[in-house]
């Protein structure tokens, strides 16, 4: 007889716009039990789901993420390294770590998809230090990231209003970017480091991403016409944005530098969670180092 697998599974209360109380119900019914024993827990407070994970990962071989890209960085960055994988059960706003990896929003069928317990292992990141999983970011979408999480309502409609609300006195910033093969600077309206394809709702912006190649792409978008927005929408969402003239890319292996030239502290986003930070940023691919269920 098989020995059954262990997991735990994660709920951030508070992430997105689902019903959370549905969830329990959901793993009861739709969890294969004879494959699988399962214990649930909710999270509290930020990183709470980085603490649990942490500390329990050894006692289980997959902790499930049940919220947003938020809530899958915190965990995930737990199990970086270790042998027990990565599940999600995408609630958030955006889910764009979900949507790259074709792993379904609907949560009886993300749960079909843990049943099944096919593992991919996946390339991580560092800036700074802190892990990220899918992308982190400089420039306009961090600007967007921050106010997005100061307001008081959730879901795609009300990041599409902030972002044509914040564009037009929005100043684009001067990065000066170092590689294996030098110093280049490059003033943009943002800067994204891409492990996975997009942010989140399909807004894709590195179309050609493969998140287990060993490297990143990292994306600078020029500043355009407050009338173009349309236009670059539509490009983003079709996964055309690399055919835009405001669009240039490269990408890279080894550790890159970013400086932010216009500001000495940076809003930067890791995963779509704004953040803090100094002017000087250490980017590095972590290769092959994380297990995810997908």
């Amino acid at each position: 007889m098989t020995k059954k697998k262990h997991i735990l599974f994660l709920i951030n209360p508070i992430s997105g716009v689902g019903k959370k109380n549905i969830i329990p119900k959901c793993i009861d019914k739709y969890l294969d039990k004879s494959k699988f024993d399962y214990h649930i827990q909710n999270t509290e407070y930020r990183k709470h789901g980085f603490e649990i994970a942490s500390r329990k990962k050894s006692n289980f071989d997959c902790v499930v993420a049940i919220g947003g890209d938020g809530t899958v960085n915190e965990i995930g960055s737990a199990l970086i390294h270790s042998n027990t994988a990565l599940g999600i059960i995408p609630t958030g706003s955006g889910n764009g770590l979900a949507r790259h990896l074709e792993i379904p929003l609907k949560i009886k069928l993300a749960l079909l998809t843990i049943n099944q317990f096919k593992e991919k292992i996946i390339d991580t990141g560092l800036v700074n230090s802190i892990p990220f999983l899918g992308t982190c970011g400089f420039g306009f979408d961090a600007h967007i990231a921050k106010k997005f999480d100061e307001f008081h309502k959730r879901g795609f409609m009300s990041y599409a209003r902030l972002i044509y609300k914040e564009f037009g006195d929005y100043k684009p910033l001067t990065f000066k970017i170092t590689t294996a093969f030098g110093t280049t600077e490059k003033t943009a309206l943002m800067l994204a480091v891409a492990n996975s394809s997009q942010f989140g709702n399909g807004f894709t912006i590195a179309p050609q991403s493969n998140i287990s190649d060993g490297k990143f792409e990292y994306v600078c978008l020029d500043k355009f016409k407050k009338r173009e927005i349309v236009i670059l929408g539509k490009q983003f969402f079709n996964q055309q944005i690399d055919q835009s003239k405001h669009f240039s890319t490269f990408t890279e292996q080894t550790e890159v530098t970013i400086e932010v030239e216009n500001n000495k502290q940076t809003v930067y986003h890791i995963d779509g969670e704004p953040m803090i930070g100094p002017n000087l940023f250490k980017i590095k691919v972590v290769p092959q180092s994380l297990k995810i269920i997908c």
